[in-house]
């Protein structure tokens, strides 16, 4: 008797347990106010280009982003929750749930406010001041014409890894003109340095999603600016020996800027 009532407990245990795990599943809510990181920007410009993080997972923290694959293999840009691999040729295959990543920054994009550019304006014309404040971040978007647009990829890196400095130096450059399409980023407070790159950090996909890149200039021609000032900022570290082994005490800033012109 004693048996059968120990059995009718576990038994009744163990379903409170389970309800209350789908239940917990059930009422899982985005989060639409936080940039959700991998790893840093620093930790990229020492070579640390293992994937820590797969892109299944990223699916619960953003439906928009930029960064990078595993082994630097292509550059990232998600756009109405489809990942994309621009590939260091140029063109554009979906990314697999499988794929991972050293970099990347996704959020769950909310549009708060937008407003038409200027045609001619340059990316380096873009300033904090259309954003209302240079201490969020901000996750954006330009849809719409580019006069010209020029982006790099960079091909899968084999070990021992060079740094990304002397990738840069040889990397593929692409420039289009007259293309329609989107460029996602984000801006990243002066007080992120060494977590990301502050200011202004785009990728561009077109529109009919056979090209794209990591953007080092663009020249609008009729196109939309469309922001999301986000207040939260979640950060994941590498759990691996490399990231352990950094040293990030450096000031990286001067490095940074020849990688990203």
């Amino acid at each position: 008797m004693r048996l059968v009532a120990f059995l009718t407990l576990v038994k009744i245990s163990l379903l409170s347990i389970a309800l209350y795990s789908s239940a917990g599943c059930a009422h899982w809510k985005k989060d639409k106010d936080t940039v959700y990181q991998v790893s840093t920007i620093d930790a990229l410009l020492n070579a640390c280009y293992e994937g820590s993080v797969d892109i299944h997972t990223l699916r619960r923290h953003g439906d928009t982003g930029i960064g990078t694959f595993n082994q630097l293999d292509g550059e990232m840009i998600v756009l109405d929750g489809i990942f994309y691999k621009i590939k260091s040729d140029g063109t554009i295959v979906q990314a697999d749930d499988s794929d991972t990543t050293p970099f990347c920054s996704v959020t769950f994009f909310e549009k708060e406010k937008s407003f038409e550019l200027q045609s001619g304006l340059k990316l380096n014309q873009l300033s904090s001041s259309m954003l209302g404040s240079c201490n969020y971040f901000y996750a954006m978007k330009i849809c719409g014409k580019f006069k010209t647009v020029k982006a790099r990829s960079v091909p899968k890196q084999s070990k021992p890894y060079p740094m990304l400095l002397e990738i840069a130096r040889t990397q593929p450059v692409f420039n289009y003109q007259d293309i329609e399409g989107t460029a996602v980023g984000f801006f990243s407070p002066a007080f992120a340095k060494g977590l990301n790159i502050t200011g202004f950090h785009l990728h561009f996909i077109s529109s009919d999603r056979k090209s794209g890149g990591h953007i080092l200039d663009f020249e609008i021609d009729k196109a939309q600016l469309q922001i999301d000032e986000t207040r939260g900022f979640q950060m994941l570290l590498p759990d691996d020996e490399a990231f352990r082994r950094l040293d990030l005490t450096q000031d990286k800033e001067k490095e940074l800027n020849k990688v990203e012109k």
